[in-house]
């Protein structure tokens, strides 16, 4: 059997346990929930198991995610990921509304939490074991057409607005500003959440390894040139200019040791959800830069301050420090374009394991 019919088997079988054993958990926190009505045995959800794993599989063969050649975790299959769980959860709620009274809604509902977690969990996994190599990802494809609409040596700025349609004015929906803030909102909520257990540890760390604040705070522009204080846990020696240059390799010395794997794993951009739930950043976007770097900006690269700074984004998933700064305008551009909740959601998923495998960070 060759890898990619490996890969193939595993991630449908992997589905399949994965939900079954979801459901089972899911059940028996119900069972032992006293806050609402006798659940039936476990037994008379059989029939449901069936549609809830049957349709769940469809959804994902039609968007062919069990195609073990496609690049594994690509921007592209990532969004038809997004798509069949949409798809599949409208199924669910769907039945949940239409079934007999005997079925537990609420059971049926919160059986959507690990059909959703447990498969994406798998899958990582199964990227981890089974790497797969490919010669040129969706990622990369990506990568070759910003390059193409942006060659900063030959296009001058009409030819630039021209091409990658900066020239006209773009209005996000209502429906997109409302979700998006949502999204921000919830992801910086729970977040923060976890920072509040994990901060007195990285404290500790920091303080352990070198003298200087835990914590410092920068001047960033955002969203159409408004300055706001920007937080992140300190990386380097306290000595260094505070608007110092970042790094851009692994053996810059003024990389405190906590600091190296606070950066590897991008633990110092914690606080910046704080930045999120105040209005200032957004999970999503281009990065923000110093006032100094923004003030040698063209006109046209001012650009990037038509949307909010973000935490993560495209530059930041596929290629983050290894690529160069010309690179990473040409991706915020693409992103400028293109973006849409969707968009978002995968970007997301994405940055997760980028951020384990630490890929880029310094």
């Amino acid at each position: 059997m060759n890898l990619s019919r490996l890969r193939q088997v595993l991630f449908i079988v992997g589905d399949i346990v994965s939900l079954l054993l979801g459901f089972l958990l899911v059940f028996s926190l119900r069972k032992r929930t006293p806050f609402f009505p006798p659940l039936q045995e476990f037994s008379f959800y059989f029939s449901f198991i069936w549609l809830y794993i049957a349709s769940f599989s469809g959804f994902f063969l039609a968007f062919r995610l069990y195609d073990g050649r496609r690049p594994q975790l690509s921007l592209s299959y990532l969004l038809d990921y997004v798509k069949a769980l949409l798809s599949w959860g409208v199924i669910i709620i769907g039945f949940a509304f239409v079934a007999q009274a005997d079925y537990s809604r609420v059971l049926l509902l919160y059986s959507l939490v690990p059909g959703v977690i447990f498969p994406f969990v798998l899958r990582l996994f199964i990227v981890w074991l089974l790497p797969q190599k490919v010669e040129h990802s969706d990622d990369e494809e990506i990568s070759r057409k910003a390059y193409k609409l942006i060659d900063l040596n030959k296009l001058s700025l009409d030819e630039l607005d021209q091409l990658e349609g900066l020239s006209s004015e773009r209005t996000d929906s209502l429906a997109y500003v409302i979700l998006k803030r949502l999204l921000d909102v919830g992801v910086s909520l729970v977040g923060l959440a976890l920072l509040a257990l994990l901060f007195p540890l990285i404290a500790i760390f920091i303080k352990r390894d070198s003298s200087g604040p835990i914590l410092i705070s920068q001047e960033r522009v955002g969203l159409n040139n408004r300055r706001f204080i920007f937080y992140k846990f300190r990386t380097m020696k306290k000595d260094t200019p505070l608007y110092a240059v970042a790094p851009r390799n692994g053996n810059d010395d003024r990389v405190t040791k906590s600091g190296r794997l606070l950066r590897k794993y991008s633990l110092d951009e914690l606080p910046q959800l704080w930045n999120v739930l105040r209005g200032d950043m957004s999970i999503v976007g281009p990065r923000p830069e110093m006032p100094f770097l923004i003030a040698q900006y063209n006109d046209w690269q001012k650009k990037r301050l038509t949307v909010k700074p973000g935490i993560t984004g495209l530059w930041q998933i596929l290629g983050r420090k290894d690529l160069p700064l010309s690179d990473n305008l040409e991706y915020d551009f693409y992103y400028i374009n293109h973006r849409s909740f969707l968009l978002d959601i995968v970007i997301i998923l994405k940055t997760v394991p980028v951020i384990i495998l630490g890929r880029g960070a310094y």
